[in-house]
């Protein structure tokens, strides 16, 4: 039957399949050409090597564009932080070997991860990129037919790949050759740690002493990228020890926590890192991966949210609280209100601990330690004590005056209830001891919400406790009590509002 489509109708339909075909060659074009990104190039052949949709985040332009500059020749040290999930390893291990043989077909790449399996894993994806016909068609990248273990092979035309685990020897192959006038491959190292591996002083050691003895020595000359990308485990995993200087070199560092705050600055700690600019808004990282609902979620397990997904892990060996996580205020904010919080010796003996008050202020930025007071007091001076903090702060938006609920402090409830002050007890849950507390706190310390001031006399003595923390009985501990309960119902307020985020 002959077409009942009006001439016009037609001629637009064949104009638009026109277009189509159009758009489709120009990305074709964009993805293949040895020149071209990263990011097309993984939009292009994602789909026929794994049968599904590439879902695209907004970090993957950013880690394409930082790739593409290591391919480029800009930056021979890279860094990527990332939390678990987020396809870091098809990123920067599968596609970004296989687009550097399509640069270069003589390239040569180590790759390690923390298994022989994994890395046999990635190495083989590698080899089925490559063998796909729409890349040969393109960039003819020919596997030896005497080389085709996973774990070792090379490429006629000179290249190839040795994939280990990061623990394991890497003998008789070296990255990329000596030609410093193109890109002649790379060391990837992706997730060399275990999570279960985290807590082990052993093994971090080993894989950290890797990054000195053996990782460089691999390399045909100082110039052969190295590109590390992880989620962070520890603050003494392997990109702690890189960028605290543990080779003395310096490391671009693209650092992606799940959720984005521009407002966060880099730590001063990470002496031996230069942070990439990644240009993402505030809020999810990756919304259609995690959004705030999902967030909330993870953040139940304060120290792997912390630590994976927001890449500033606080260690859980000695002390608790990472120092370079508060922040000093020299002029205060706008608050939304104050809360006082005290913490009251059981006795006043000379090794028995201080009572402290403190008065916390509430702001956009985090919670604000405004004032202290801190002494061996009996009874009846507490109590003055106590008054005299009060109205010295009443006129403020003061909500509440909290005290932990034993002894000594249901006396001083009483009392100051007496007197018309809005006291009220703390209570302690058998669920709730120092260490878990700590452990609680510590990531609110460790992303830089806590803000203590930075002329106080007292200041000194505050830090050295804290710094000594442990939530186990070491030291004193007088001041970290009120501390934490700030944090906690401060910034748990803050966390049960909708919109709030760590």
């Amino acid at each position: 039957m002959a077409s009942t489509l009006p001439q016009s109708a037609s001629d637009d339909r064949a104009a638009r399949l026109a277009l189509l075909a159009a758009v489709v060659a120009d990305r074709k074009a964009k993805a293949l050409a040895p020149e071209g990104k990263l990011l097309d190039f993984a939009r292009w052949y994602f789909p026929e090597r794994e049968g599904m949709e590439f879902i695209e985040g907004p970090h993957h332009r950013v880690i394409g564009e930082t790739l593409d500059r290591v391919l480029a020749g800009e930056i021979t040290r890279l860094i990527i932080t990332v939390p678990p999930g987020y396809t870091k390893t098809e990123a920067a291990v599968v596609n970004f070997i296989a687009k550097g043989f399509h640069v270069n077909p003589k390239a040569r790449f180590i790759h390690s991860t923390f298994s022989d399996d994994l890395a046999r894993e990635n190495s083989d994806k590698v080899l089925q990129l490559i063998a796909l016909d729409s890349y040969q068609s393109v960039r003819a990248v020919s596997v030896r037919v005497d080389s085709k273990a996973k774990d070792r092979w090379k490429t006629v035309e000179g290249g190839g790949m040795l994939a280990k685990a990061a623990g394991g020897p890497i003998t008789g192959f070296r990255a990329g050759y000596m030609d410093r006038s193109i890109f002649t491959g790379a060391l990837v190292i992706d997730d060399p740690l275990k999570p279960d591996d985290a807590f082990s002083v052993a093994k971090r050691k080993t894989v950290n002493q890797r990054a000195t003895n053996t990782f460089r020595s691999r390399l045909a000359h100082d110039d052969v990228p190295i590109i590390v990308i992880m989620q962070r485990l520890h603050a003494d995993d392997f990109v702690g020890h890189l960028l605290t200087g543990g080779t003395g070199e310096k490391w671009h560092h693209l650092n992606l926590p799940v959720i984005i705050n521009n407002a966060d600055t880099y730590p001063p700690e990470w002496t031996h890192g230069i942070p990439i600019d990644h240009g993402l808004p505030d809020g999810p990282l990756w919304d259609e991966k995690h959004d705030e609902a999902e967030i909330e979620v993870l953040k139940a397990d304060a120290y792997t949210f912390a630590s994976q997904y927001m890449q500033r892990p606080v260690s859980i060996e000695g002390a608790l609280f990472d120092m370079s996580g508060f922040r000093f205020w020299s002029e205060l904010p706008a608050f939304e209100y104050y809360t006082i919080y005290a913490d009251t010796a059981q006795k006043t003996g000379e090794r028995n601990d201080y009572s402290v008050i403190q008065l916390w202020g509430k702001a956009p930025a985090g919670i604000y330690l405004v004032d202290q007071v801190r002494g061996k007091w009996e009874a009846p001076e507490l109590e003055k004590t106590a008054l005299a903090f009060w109205a010295k702060h009443k006129g403020k938006n003061v909500r509440g005056f909290k005290v932990e609920d034993k002894v000594s402090g249901t006396g001083l409830i009483q009392q100051l209830r007496r007197q018309g002050v809005p006291i009220s007890g703390i209570p302690r849950g058998t669920d709730k001891n120092k260490f878990t507390r700590g452990l609680d706190a510590a990531p609110w310390i460790a992303t830089g919400m806590v803000h203590l001031p930075a002329d106080a006399n007292w200041k000194t003595a505050l830090l050295a406790e804290l710094q000594m923390f442990d939530g186990l009985g070491t030291g004193h501990d007088d001041q970290v009590d009120p501390l934490m309960d700030a944090v906690a119902e401060m910034l748990g307020e803050m966390n049960s509002k909708s919109g709030w985020f760590l």
